[in-house]
């Protein structure tokens, strides 16, 4: 089915990514999913999808990917060297020109600062929207919070099943919007479908600030056990990270999670109105969404 065109999607076989593909099928996109490993095909078309194989440092294989496509749907890999995300971003913007696109929606994967903050995962994403926008290119950028997703982690479920504890490495006071990775699919969508957007960027948080304290008692109504909020120490969770993500990217994450708790001002949950009067979705709620997921049968996987 592809009543409104053709989209190509970067980084489809990921959590965001497959949650674009879903919602851009369902809503009767023909959508191309793009792929470096033939071994997640067959996820792929489950979703509706068909597949393209090419890997971002490949400039002929993205291009040819991009051809035929009425939009673009872009997500970063999770990448750390300046130099590489620029060269794969060059591409990215080369096969874009070319394809002729109606629009270009970047997916930050996160808030883009102003300035510069010193640390990669947010200077790299600055850099790279600043490219977009100089492209030429139709670009809409959307920026989220933090992932509901990230709470469904394999160490956090266990933690919340076996130790009724929410574990997150930050302090129990800062309040943050939590998004779903189903709630932003639908503001790609309907950012798609918004052409006056183009040129913008907007911050896309969940409907609610909520703090440690506030998460924990989602939790312990939602599963009707006692919840508690730990606040994991930085060092403890990078170690952690290390045994899964290897010493660089655990380092950088680690960082990540530092700049948000020493700001003054918390980032993470801006107001939620402009990116729901402008994109007219109505994003997830945080106990709505732990009702979705099955905590027992994941803390046995």
């Amino acid at each position: 089915m592809n009543q409104h065109g053709t989209v190509l999607v970067y980084g489809a076989t990921g959590a965001q990514g497959s949650a674009f593909v879903r919602a851009l099928s369902a809503k009767g996109y023909g959508v191309r999913a793009l792929t470096r490993s033939t071994e997640k095909s067959a996820g792929i078309v489950e979703n509706g999808a068909r597949p393209v194989y090419a890997d971002l440092s490949d400039s002929s294989a993205i291009e040819a990917a991009s051809q035929g496509c009425d939009y673009v749907v872009f997500t970063l890999p999770l990448v750390f060297d300046e130099d590489v995300a620029m060269r794969w971003v060059e591409n990215v913007i080369h096969a874009a020109q070319s394809a002729g696109l109606k629009s270009f929606v970047f997916n930050a994967s996160s808030l883009v600062p102003e300035q510069d903050t010193g640390v990669a995962a947010l200077d790299i994403k600055r850099r790279v929207s600043l490219l977009l926008s100089e492209s030429g290119l139709p670009v809409i950028t959307l920026e989220p919070t933090l992932y509901m997703g990230n709470l469904a982690a394999p160490w956090s479920v266990s933690s919340i099943i076996h130790d009724n504890t929410v574990a997150y490495p930050l302090p129990p006071d800062i309040k943050v919007s939590w998004i779903s990775w189903e709630s932003l699919a639908e503001f790609v969508v309907a950012a798609l479908e918004r052409p006056s957007l183009i040129g913008r960027s907007l911050r896309i948080p969940g409907p609610e600030a909520l703090t440690g304290t506030d998460i924990a008692s989602a939790f312990s109504s939602c599963l009707q056990m006692p919840i508690d909020y730990y606040p994991v120490p930085l060092p403890d969770f990078e170690s952690g990270l290390k045994r899964v993500l290897g010493e660089s990217t655990a380092r950088e994450i680690a960082r990540l999670y530092a700049w948000f708790a020493n700001q003054s001002v918390t980032l993470l949950a801006p107001d939620p109105a402009p990116a729901v009067q402008a994109l007219g979705v109505r994003p997830q709620r945080l106990s709505d969404w732990i009702r979705t997921i099955d905590w027992t049968g994941l803390a046995n996987v």
